[in-house]
């Protein structure tokens, strides 16, 4: 376990533009901050390897939405997430399937889980860069994200 119990995990594939944002903010808020960062780039239970003993969780990843804009960041909780299994998601298994299991098998799950989605014009092209719409806005998401975490984790550490 690190000295704080924090760590941001990334969850994306950087070989698919827009999708690797998640990994790409993790390293970098995680290296600013000095905190432990990781990703993943499908989900499975080995995302419990992550988790397990630490007290706060930041999980980064990208979403579609035509309805919001381009680089908007969604903040949620474990709550927020539907539990039934999708085929969209990797393994047909999604996070909330993954920390219920990891509480049933384990007493080392995290207490707090965090969650920020941002909105991607393209999670699907295959392309190690990100689209032009999201270039133009990661230094604006890369900081509101590095004030919530570490206004958020000042007081849980």
């Amino acid at each position: 376990m690190n000295k704080n119990g924090i760590i941001i995990i990334g969850i994306g594939n950087n070989l698919l533009s827009d999708d690797g944002v998640g990994p790409y903010l993790a390293e970098q808020i995680g290296q600013k901050l000095d905190f432990p960062h990781s990703s993943v780039t499908h989900l499975s239970l080995d995302l419990l390897d992550l988790v397990l003993g630490q007290r706060l969780i930041y999980i980064i990843d990208s979403f579609r939405n035509s309805e919001i804009p381009i680089g908007e960041v969604v903040q949620f909780t474990l709550d927020d997430l539907e539990y039934r299994q999708n085929p969209t998601y990797s393994h047909g298994i999604t996070i909330p399937i993954i920390f219920n299991i990891g509480k049933k098998l384990y007493k080392s799950m995290p207490e707090n889980t965090c969650f920020f989605g941002i909105n991607v014009a393209d999670n699907q092209t295959i392309s190690e860069s990100f689209s032009d719409n999201l270039t133009h806005k990661l230094a604006e998401i890369r900081n509101y994200l590095l004030k919530k975490i570490q206004d958020d984790a000042g007081g849980k550490t």
